[in-house]
């Protein structure tokens, strides 16, 4: 029996890429959103309302909330890393501190009340935002591609297919794990299980694979967002995003295909497929997904990321289409795992 699909469209989107949606942790479901249009956008998503729209001088390449909804965090272009107090004063950035290159990649981890920024200068940076001061810095083998944290866990991943795992209770020490990445092309994403126990990894040859910490436990890797064109010719689609449903484990990847497949790691075996009102492929690339705290909601942010070269959008003309957001509701039914043998 199919299921109903509830579907809602955020207005005014971003007027350039999305490179970062993040659901706040608690039931009120506001959402953020960083934009190559400069923009740090907050979303009311039960009345699909605006709530707030900043402008910066760099575009932003990433956005997290705090340990509340009150609190949001982003990444600039120009290396920047500030602090907003959502509720107080929205319009004031205070800036915690920069990077020398782009801050990539932004997650905060309310285990240790501490922000983690991964940048294009091959550092990963902790930082307080009660003293406003940055308390770690590790330095990584090359550019910052990728980043999830669980607890006192942090994952890097980087542009030299290099994976670091850092328990960041030993300060600046090296790595507890290191390896070079079981995919051979280059990493868009990377994260935890929402147990801690392993992480995902996707790459830009439509490709996933799935790490466990326990390395007595065998990871593996599988192929998707594949398009057969013919017998001898296959269309192969980057994995820009991986997210997990926090209650289920099961977990989302989202490419440049404009679909979203739902799959049940532990068994191996894809368990659903997100269209566009389940009628169609999104209008472009995935970008950025996020569950919001219970995984009743997907945001899914539909905007080119620049597989096929630089494409000007001009209205009217033929290029990559708007950029958009849509949140969906999720059933129970649609992410749960399926029994073994159904």
């Amino acid at each position: 029996m199919s299921v109903p699909v509830e579907e809602v469209q955020l207005s005014p989107s971003p007027s350039d890429g999305i490179s970062c949606v993040r659901f706040s942790p608690d039931p009120s479901d506001w959402l953020l959103v960083s934009s190559w249009d400069s923009s740090l956008s907050l979303y009311d998503v039960p009345s699909n309302r605006l709530r707030l729209k900043t402008d910066s001088d760099p575009p932003l390449l990433s956005c997290a909330f705090g340990a509340g909804r009150g609190t949001a965090f982003s990444g600039g272009l120009q290396g920047a890393v500030t602090l907003r107090d959502l509720e107080q004063s929205p319009n004031n950035a205070t800036l915690l501190g920069s990077h020398e290159k782009a801050a990539s990649q932004l997650c905060y981890s309310a285990a240790t009340s501490q922000l983690y920024s991964g940048s294009w200068d091959g550092t990963v940076a902790a930082w307080d935002p009660k003293s406003k001061s940055r308390t770690l810095l590790l330095k990584q083998s090359d550019k910052v591609f990728a980043m999830s944290v669980h607890e006192h866990l942090l994952v890097v991943g980087t542009a030299n297919k290099r994976v670091a795992l850092y328990d960041v209770r030993r300060g600046d020490a090296p790595p507890i794990q290191e390896m070079e990445s079981p995919l051979k092309y280059q990493m868009r994403c990377i994260e935890f299980f929402p147990d801690g126990q392993g992480y995902a990894i996707g790459s830009t040859e439509g490709r996933v694979a799935l790490e466990y910490i326990n390395q007595e436990r065998k990871g593996y890797a599988f192929k998707c967002h594949r398009e057969k064109i013919s017998d001898s010719e296959t269309y192969v689609f980057p994995i820009n995003s991986i997210a997990f449903h926090p209650v289920f484990g099961t977990f989302a990847t989202g490419g440049c295909d404009g679909i979203i497949n739902v799959w049940d790691g532990d068994n191996k075996k894809r368990i659903n497929q997100f269209l566009k009102n389940q009628t169609t492929k999104y209008p472009t690339s995935i970008a950025s997904m996020a569950y919001n705290h219970d995984g009743t909601r997907l945001a899914i942010a539909s905007s080119y990321t620049f597989e096929e070269g630089e494409k000007e959008y001009v209205k009217g003309f033929v290029s990559h289409p708007d950029d958009a957001i849509f949140v969906r509701s999720v059933q129970e039914s649609e992410v749960r795992p399926k029994k073994k043998g159904t």
